[in-house]
C-alpha cells in the first residue's frame, strides 16, 4: 500500500491549526481568569486566618521561610501567635494544612486549605471538625492512633483514612516544631 503524500498535509495541517487555535484559547482563558483565582484564594487564606485565631484584630505580612508560609497574629500589640501553613503529602496528594500556634508553643486550632485529592468521603473527613478539634490545646509531638485517642499527645485518625490524618497531624507537628525552632520569642 502507497501512503500519498499530498492526501497526508491536510488532515496534519488541520490538527496543527485545531493545536494553535486551542491552545492560543487556553492561554487566553488563563490570562483572563488568573488575577480573580488569586483574589478568590487571598480571600479564603484570610478567612482561614480568622478562623484559626477568632480573636486576632490584625496578621502580619505573610512571610516564607523553608516550607512554611508564616505570619504573626496580634490583638492589638500583643502577640498572640502565629498562623503557620505547610503542605504535606496525603493519600491521594498534597494536603494544605494551616495550624495556629499560640505563643506558649500550644496549637490553638488547625484547619485544611486544601485536600482535593484525597478520598471524598474518607481523607476529605479530615477538614471536619470532628477530626480537627482534636487538636486544640495540645503540645509537644503529636501521635496518630486508631479506635480510641487516650487522650494527651494523640489524636484519633478519620475511619479508614489513616494516611490522610497521619499527614494532617505530621503538618501540625511540623508547624509546632517550626514555631519552637525558629519563632518563639518573635522574630
Amino acid at each position: 500500500m502507497k501512503i500519498d503524500k499530498k492526501s497526508l498535509v491536510k488532515p496534519i495541517l488541520v490538527l496543527t491549526i485545531l493545536c494553535v487555535v486551542a491552545s492560543a484559547l487556553l492561554g487566553l482563558t488563563d490570562a483572563v481568569t488568573r488575577d480573580k483565582i488569586d483574589q478568590i484564594e487571598r480571600e479564603n487564606k484570610a478567612k482561614a486566618m480568622e478562623l484559626v485565631f477568632v480573636d486576632a484584630d490584625s496578621f502580619g505580612d505573610e512571610q516564607e521561610q523553608d516550607k512554611f508560609t508564616f505570619s504573626e497574629a496580634k490583638q492589638g500589640d500583643t502577640l498572640l501567635g502565629y498562623v503557620i501553613t505547610t503542605t504535606v503529602q496525603g493519600y491521594g496528594g498534597d494536603i494544605d494544612v494551616m495550624t495556629g500556634v499560640n505563643a506558649d508553643g500550644s496549637i490553638r486550632r488547625v484547619t485544611i486549605l486544601k485536600a482535593d485529592d484525597e478520598t471524598p468521603g474518607l481523607g476529605q473527613n479530615t477538614k471536619k471538625p470532628a477530626f480537627l478539634d482534636q487538636f486544640e490545646g495540645k503540645q509537644g509531638e503529636l501521635t496518630v492512633v486508631k479506635g480510641s485517642a487516650g487522650g494527651g499527645s494523640e489524636i484519633l485518625a478519620v475511619t479508614s483514612a489513616t494516611i490522610s490524618s497521619t499527614a494532617v497531624t505530621k503538618a501540625v507537628n511540623a508547624s509546632r516544631a517550626f514555631f519552637e525552632d525558629t519563632l518563639k520569642g518573635g522574630i
